[in-house]
């Protein structure tokens, strides 16, 4: 009898470490790091209120949780001094493995979606999103019975959408989506490109293979012009004003603001 019963006390605890909330454990390899000063908040948006500020370089631990506000700037849930908080990924990036995901291309359901644990209808539903929800996009893709599948952070945590409901969309192009679950696609919003990577160069095109102008350093503000561009590579390339002159930057190393 005593041996039936430590076999089920066994049993009951290897299957309670299986079937643990994984939200923790899937935002185990991420972390976020600020790329110049910046308030911590309690929610996500400027309308809540400021905790503290962080110089540039601090590295926090992510919560597995981002959001876009109603401008289309994405927000990171992340740990600080033990208790939550928000902070803009125009002032940081967020990292899987010590490496920057790009901002470049976020997801956006196409119908009402749900969100699952993994890659295919297997997983458990996380959380359902609807027609027209912008998801902040962690850069992975997986192929399952031919359809494809978008890694995705929600309000909910870290989950797998269906690329059959949902398809990749550019950042600058992520705004409040009205009833109809059409998109003005406009990025008017926006008024500044903050250089957020270390030094980088102001080309005369949205490519490499254009002229180099000259170099700006992060920290820098400058002034948007409204309009973007995908090089052949698939990068992003944001067109701006410097000393008068229309030149392109880099969303690799610049983000909208």
């Amino acid at each position: 009898m005593k041996r039936i019963l430590c076999l089920t006390l066994m049993l009951a605890l290897v299957l309670s470490a299986v079937l643990a909330p994984t939200a923790a454990l899937a935002a185990s390899s991420y972390t976020v790091r600020t790329t110049a000063s910046v308030n911590l908040r309690k929610g996500p948006g400027l309308g809540y209120g400021k905790i503290t500020s962080l110089t540039s370089g601090k590295t926090l631990s992510y919560a597995g949780v981002s959001q876009f506000d109603s401008r289309g700037m994405g927000w990171h849930k992340v740990y600080y001094n033990g208790s939550a908080a928000w902070i803009s990924w125009a002032y940081s990036n967020l990292l899987a493995n010590g490496s920057a995901i790009s901002e470049d291309r976020a997801v956006r359901a196409s119908a009402a979606l749900n969100v699952r644990s993994g890659a295919g209808t297997n997983y458990s539903k996380i959380t359902t999103v609807s027609n027209g929800a912008n998801m902040v996009y962690l850069g992975e893709t997986a192929t399952v019975g031919g359809t494809v599948w978008y890694k995705v952070t929600t309000s909910a945590g870290i989950g797998w959408v269906s690329g059959a409901y949902s398809r990749l969309v550019a950042t600058p192009d992520v705004k409040p989506v009205s009833s109809s679950g059409s998109s003005s696609g406009s990025s008017s919003s926006y008024t500044k490109v903050y250089v957020s990577g270390g030094s980088v160069w102001l080309r005369t095109g949205p490519g490499l293979g254009y002229k180099s102008v000259t170099t700006v350093h992060e920290g820098q503000n400058l002034n948007y012009r409204g309009s973007s561009s995908v090089d052949d590579r698939g990068v992003r390339w944001y067109n701006v004003t410097y000393n008068g002159q229309s030149v392109w930057i880099s969303s690799r190393y610049a983000k909208l603001s």
